[in-house]
């Protein structure tokens, strides 16, 4: 992906990013008891109509809101997305979590409720001064 500069570190081999999984950070966030989350490139959402997040998996019929068990489920998963509507605007100079665009906040406090845990660091552009402190 061009615009998120998704290439592999070793083999420049392009990635091939997808939707936020909600399911499987909910894993994460319970397996190593996080309290906090930091969410990176935001800024690469920013010319966007529509956002996806992955909300639940559907296994053969029936809604699963958590990662199976068994691996052979996971790899007959199919995600269920909930859609967000996207800001469409540049947001790689804010500096302030408070002039983030509603649908970018939106999609944050939809993350964080999704997850279970707060998401203290937003990413808002490549540079490493380019993060948004939401914590107090």
């Amino acid at each position: 992906m061009t615009v998120g500069r998704e290439y592999g570190t070793n083999t420049g081999r392009r990635r091939r990013p997808g939707w936020f999984d909600a399911v499987m950070m909910r894993h994460a966030v319970r397996i190593n008891s996080l309290s906090e989350i930091a969410l990176t490139k935001l800024d690469i959402l920013d010319g966007l109509e529509t956002l996806k997040v992955c909300v639940a998996y559907d296994i053969d019929g029936s809604r699963v809101e958590q990662l199976p068990y068994h691996q052979s489920d996971l790899h007959e998963a199919t995600p269920i997305y909930a859609e967000l509507p996207g800001w469409e605007t540049d947001i790689s100079a804010i500096t302030d979590p408070a002039d983030l665009p509603k649908h970018a906040a939106d999609y944050i406090s939809f993350l964080e409720d999704q997850c279970g845990a707060p998401i203290r660091l937003v990413g808002v552009g490549p540079g490493r001064e380019q993060f948004l402190d939401r914590g107090a």
